[in-house]
């Protein structure tokens, strides 16, 4: 969570929601995390790359960051209704098991309507 560096996740994130907040102070920035994926917790991604931690924990690493910085988050991860594992669910929602369909941008799009209702 220390680290400044866009060598590691955290630091790649504040560097990010800093740079973000400086150059529009004025403005409320919504996070959101990204929804379930296929084989999420695969120690390699689709590109065979091995990933340091589940992708839980890559969720998690968002909403902590954005906490310190005070930054309201979607966490769609957790409320999006959308998990691929299921196999209606991804029919219907995420046929490729990563990116949402029609279907699926219309439930995130009601998601954050929400969401931002509240802000």
């Amino acid at each position: 969570m220390s680290d400044r560096t866009d060598d590691t996740f955290y630091g790649a994130l504040r560097n990010l929601y800093t740079s973000l907040i400086n150059k529009f102070p004025a403005s409320t920035i919504v996070i959101m995390t990204p929804t379930h994926r296929i084989d999420e917790n695969c120690m390699y991604n689709e590109r065979g790359v091995c990933n340091m931690c589940n992708f839980e924990g890559y969720v998690n690493a968002i909403i902590d960051v954005a906490a310190y910085y005070g930054l309201p988050v979607l966490d769609l991860y957790r409320t999006s209704g959308m998990n691929p594992e299921n196999e209606t669910i991804r029919q219907k929602y995420m046929t490729d098991g990563f990116h949402p369909s029609d279907d699926g941008h219309r439930l995130i799009y009601e998601r954050l309507k929400g969401f931002l209702s509240t802000l």
